[in-house]
């Protein structure tokens, strides 16, 4: 789990719909994957047309972790929950499980940054994170979409964000892309593909990741069926 070029730069984009955040927790305690050439005054680059003033020292902190980045760009404080406390994870539950009564309601923004595509029990791992967030708490995921053959246990269409989350949970969608790891490309709007022949089906020349980001709303009863775009 880690944040490579493209991801920063989303993350950076979409910091101005985490106003009203004031905490946080990131699912998986996420690293920076700057590894190749270029990609630090690349970043600082992008950063600086997002009018945001970066350095290395404010990107990068000596354990390779992310918070000092987050702290750069504007996010609130975020903590992490892992199912092991081998990286420092201040919460440890396994997301395959229920979360306990002590976790629920407790957060504005969880972040999902390559860690639901890894729990077997995924739909799990979803009804968890809506029992982390406060009410108008905001979700952000970005994991794999197409093209990771064998990097998780799933890849993500957009049924999940537009399907799950919006339709059958009642969030509301502030913004759905794909982007690649490392390109160069702006990122791709996903709309949602209810209304559209065949869904949202798409071929890809690159791996893509899918990034949305939802937001909670009050909801009166239980969360309607969940019906793919297909058949609806």
């Amino acid at each position: 789990m880690g944040i490579s070029i493209n991801i920063a730069t989303q993350l950076a984009r979409i910091a101005p719909l985490l106003s009203e955040c004031r905490n946080g927790v990131m699912l998986g305690r996420q690293k920076m994957h700057f590894n190749p050439r270029g990609w630090t005054p690349r970043l600082i680059g992008n950063l600086d047309r997002l009018g945001i003033n970066a350095t290395p020292e404010n990107i990068f902190q000596p354990d390779g972790f992310c918070e000092t980045y987050l702290e750069t760009i504007g996010w609130p404080k975020l903590e992490s929950l892992d199912f092991t406390d081998a990286e420092g994870a201040e919460y440890i539950h396994d997301l395959s499980l229920p979360l306990g009564d002590d976790l629920k309601c407790r957060f504005d923004l969880v972040y999902d940054g390559g860690t639901t595509e890894h729990v077997f029990d995924i739909a799990q791992s979803f009804r968890n994170v809506d029992q982390l967030l406060a009410e108008n708490g905001i979700f952000i995921s970005c994991v794999g979409s197409d093209g990771w053959f064998g990097h998780g246990f799933y890849q993500i269409g957009p049924d999940i964000p537009w399907r799950y989350w919006v339709a059958s949970m009642g969030y509301k969608m502030l913004g759905c892309w794909t982007f690649d790891r490392a390109g160069r490309e702006p990122p791709r709007v996903i709309e949602d593909p209810t209304s559209r022949s065949r869904g949202g089906e798409h071929r890809y020349q690159n791996p893509q990741f899918i990034f949305y980001v939802v937001q909670k709303q009050a909801r009166a009863g239980d969360p309607l069926p969940v019906v793919q775009s297909h058949y609806v």
